[in-house]
């Protein structure tokens, strides 16, 4: 999947983390598996996971993660809490909200430490596309799930500002999510988390 640069700083911020293994669920062509890999803080293990088999053998032919596995984020193949931290940006709009709930329930499943989840705001109509996105995630949905939710760029009622006022008020989006135009989620798993067969 495809992600604004946006995110960027503020999800490595999150999860660079040296020797850490991660699991980046959408991964699409790499962006993420890349991103962590040339950062200060390399990780211990990456695999990234999609459906499409085109972007996994460009992932897969670039060296961006240490293996690629094809498979549908609703049933994930792995075990219980077997990586540090797994990745699900832009991921849970692209299905009916069902099926992206059963993929944070999968995420969580097999994350040891942390999970998080980036997704367009409902609101935001220049950045959402009715046509690839299937369902719409509020503030709401992620905190009842236990997450803690920030707003990223800044939408005046969903309508498109100017660059400049985007830039100005996007640091208000990040206390007040319901401003901004991509939601970020992250949730930290209780200490002690077993990996389990």
């Amino acid at each position: 999947m495809s992600s604004s640069y946006l995110l960027d700083p503020f999800i490595l911020t999150l999860i660079a983390e040296k020797g850490k293994s991660y699991l980046d669920i959408g991964c699409g062509r790499g962006k993420w598996g890349y991103l962590i890999k040339t950062s200060h803080k390399p990780p211990s293990y990456m695999i990234g996971g999609d459906l499409n088999r085109e972007a996994l053998k460009y992932a897969k032919d670039h060296n961006v993660y240490n293996d690629v596995v094809r498979f549908d984020a609703t049933h994930i193949p792995f075990r219980n809490a077997c990586f540090d931290i797994v990745l699900v940006i832009e991921v849970i709009e692209h299905m009916e909200k069902s099926g992206g709930q059963v993929i944070l329930n999968e995420a969580e499943r097999v994350a040891k430490e942390k999970i998080v989840v980036s997704t367009p705001l409902l609101g935001a109509r220049y950045w959402y596309s009715e046509k690839h996105h299937v369902s719409r995630w509020t503030v709401g949905d992620l905190r009842k799930r236990g997450y803690t939710v920030r707003g990223v760029g800044f939408s005046f009622f969903g309508l498109f500002t100017t660059y400049r006022l985007t830039f100005a008020l996007a640091p208000l989006a990040y206390y007040m999510p319901w401003i901004g135009y991509i939601l970020l989620a992250w949730k930290n798993l209780p200490k002690g988390k077993k990996e389990t067969a």
